[in-house]
C-alpha cells in the first residue's frame, strides 16, 4: 500500500514544548504507513533534531514570529509552493502563525486533510486589548480550514468553543506527551549541584522555559526577591534561551538576586537538571499543557504554577503542587516559601504528582492518538 504522506509546520525552530512535541510525533509515527516531512523557519536547534531523525525538512524562510504582511505573504507563496510540489495527504500545522498561514497554504494547495494543532492560543487577558480581538478574529476564521482541530488539554477546547474558534465536532483532546522513561532516572544530586557551584545544603527553585514573553520569568524573579527573605539558603535556576535573556540579567542585578540566581542557557540534560529541582515553578501567562511540570512531576517534584489553560488540567491544585493567579509575584512567591519551608509537604506533594502522571501523559500514547487520527481521515 502507499505510503501516506504528511507535513508538519512549525513556526520558529527552537527547542520548546510544541517543537519536542512535533518532533516526537514526527518520529514515533510507523515508518511502514507515513512519509513525514517537515516545514519550518530555517537556523534553529529543533532542525538539527530534526535532520537526526533522517526527516526531510523544508526552511519556510520568511518565517517571522512577529506579525509581518510582507513575510506573511511571502510565507505563504512558499507554503503553496512546497504542498502543491509534493502532494500531501495530511498537513498538520502548529502554533499560530504557523497554524494561521499554514492552513491557508494548504486550502490553497488542494491538500485533502488539514489538521490544526493548538497548542495554546495567542491571546490572553493580558494582552492589548486590540490585538486580543484580532487574533479570536484570526483563529475564528482559520477554524474553518481545517478538518479537525487537536487540543493538548481540554481547557483549551473549553476556551476555544466560548470563543467561537471551530465547531464542538472539530475538537479532539490529545495529550502532549513525555518520555517517562527519560525521567525515570537516579542521579547523584550534589554531584550535579556541584557543576552549578550549588551547596548541598542549598535549596533549589528551578523555571524550564525558553526566555520569551508570557513565561512569568520577571514575576519570578520579583517574587525571589521576598523568598530569600524568608528562605535564604535558596538557589534559583532558570534553564533555557531567549531573547529576554540580557533585560533578565539586568533585572536580577538591579534586584540584588545575582549571587541567587543561575541562567543555564539552553540545555540537553534536562532529567538531570531537573532531579536537583527541591520546587519546579512554571508562571505562564498562557499555557496550553506545561509539559515542563509533566517532567517536573514524573521525577516526583512539587510544582509552583498559575491558574491558566492547561496547567490546571494537570495540576491538583492543594495535591501535586500550588496553583496561584498569573502576574501577582506576591503570591507565588507565598507559595514558594510556603513549599521551601515545608520539606514534609513537598515529599508529600512529589509524591502525588509522580503518582498523576500516567500513560495519558506518555509520548507513545500521543503518537498513538494522532496515528488513529489521521487513519480515521484518510480512509
Amino acid at each position: 500500500m502507499r505510503k501516506i504522506k504528511v507535513l508538519h509546520i512549525h513556526t520558529l525552530p527552537v527547542i520548546s514544548g510544541s517543537g519536542i512535541n512535533v518532533l516526537l510525533t514526527m518520529d514515533g509515527l510507523d515508518k511502514n504507513k507515513y512519509d513525514v516531512e517537515f516545514a519550518c523557519a530555517p537556523k534553529g536547534a529543533l532542525i538539527g533534531e530534526v535532520l537526526k531523525k533522517n526527516i526531510i525538512f523544508h526552511p519556510v524562510r520568511h518565517f517571522v514570529q512577529r506579525v509581518s504582511p510582507y513575510n506573511d505573504i511571502m510565507a505563504l507563496f512558499e507554503l503553496i509552493s512546497i504542498i502543491r510540489k509534493n502532494k500531501y495527504d495530511i498537513v498538520h500545522t502548529h502554533n499560530s502563525k504557523a497554524g494561521f498561514i499554514g492552513r491557508l497554504a494548504a486550502k490553497i494547495a488542494g491538500a485533502p486533510v488539514v489538521i490544526h494543532t493548538v497548542h495554546g492560543f495567542s491571546f490572553h487577558s493580558f494582552e492589548k486589548p486590540l490585538r486580543r480581538k484580532l487574533f479570536i478574529f484570526l483563529e475564528r476564521f482559520a477554524a474553518h480550514w481545517a478538518d479537525k482541530l487537536i487540543v493538548i488539554s481540554n481547557p483549551l477546547k473549553e476556551w476555544g468553543l466560548s470563543l467561537g474558534i471551530g465547531a464542538p465536532h472539530q475538537y479532539i483532546t490529545i495529550y502532549s506527551g513525555i518520555e517517562i522513561g527519560d525521567f525515570k532516572i537516579n542521579i547523584d544530586v550534589n554531584r550535579k549541584k556541584e557543576e552549578f557551584r550549588i551547596k548541598a545544603n542549598e535549596l533549589v527553585v528551578g523555571a524550564v522555559a525558553k526566555l520569551w514573553e508570557g513565561k512569568g520569568h520577571r514575576d519570578i524573579l520579583l517574587a525571589a526577591k521576598d523568598v530569600i527573605k524568608k528562605v535564604p539558603d535558596v538557589k534559583f535556576m532558570f534553564v533555557g534561551e531567549g531573547y529576554l535573556r540580557k533585560e533578565l540579567g539586568k533585572l536580577t542585578d538591579s534586584l540584588g538576586l545575582s549571587k541567587h540566581v543561575i541562567f543555564t542557557g539552553f540545555r540537553t540534560d534536562i532529567p538531570e537538571i531537573t532531579s536537583i529541582f527541591d520546587i519546579a515553578v512554571l508562571a505562564s501567562y498562557f499555557e496550553g499543557l506545561g509539559r515542563v511540570l509533566l517532567e517536573a512531576m514524573v521525577l516526583g517534584k512539587a510544582v509552583v504554577a498559575t491558574r491558566v489553560g492547561g496547567i490546571v488540567d494537570v495540576v491538583d491544585d492543594g495535591e501535586t503542587g500550588l496553583l496561584v493567579e498569573p502576574k501577582n509575584h506576591k503570591e507565588l512567591a507565598q507559595a514558594i516559601i510556603k513549599l521551601l519551608s515545608d520539606s514534609n509537604l513537598r515529599r508529600k506533594m512529589g509524591g502525588s504528582a509522580r503518582k498523576r502522571i500516567d500513560e495519558r501523559f506518555n509520548a507513545q500514547t500521543m503518537v498513538n492518538d494522532i496515528q488513529n487520527l489521521y487513519h480515521s481521515l484518510t480512509q
